[in-house]
């Protein structure tokens, strides 16, 4: 795939009417590529949107119901649909599709299988930047960082 993140992206923006914007985020919300149209609200650019996925995972798992593997939250003007993506070897990675209230909801969830290849993709490098991070964790020593 000799397209960028983004560019993949930006082709699934057309083909279901409605859809605003679609990211893809890392476990702590942290954008990892993105494609928006002009008229995306700015509250489901927020990092709180995939942080709220991620909780709602987290008591899935404590109550024992199986594992969450997308989630639809329903405002007046929009519709958020977040999936959760697990690859063996990686981190788990969000991603978010974000449409207008009249968005054809079943068309979204039919899009996401066309979109696990970026996923796959994605996975490892957002993985190995959150292990680089975690090398620079401060020492036992003093407020040093270990590079």
């Amino acid at each position: 795939m000799s397209e960028s993140a983004c560019d993949y992206l930006k082709r699934f923006l057309s083909e279901v009417d409605g859809i605003l914007g679609i990211f893809v985020a890392d476990k702590d919300g942290v954008v990892v590529a993105s494609a928006t149209m002009d008229d995306m609200p700015d509250q489901a650019r927020s990092p709180y949107v995939t942080a709220a996925f991620i909780v709602s995972l987290q008591q899935v798992n404590k109550l024992d119901l199986g594992d969450l593997e997308w989630m639809i939250t329903s405002y007046q003007e929009m519709v958020i649909c977040q999936f959760h993506f697990t690859c063996q070897s990686a981190l788990p990675l969000f991603l978010t599709v974000v449409g207008s209230s009249e968005c054809n909801i079943g068309a979204i969830i039919a899009l996401e299988p066309s979109i696990r290849p970026l996923l796959n993709r994605l996975a490892p490098e957002a993985s190995s930047r959150i292990q680089n991070e975690a090398m620079l964790s401060r020492t036992t020593n003093g407020p040093y960082f270990r590079v």
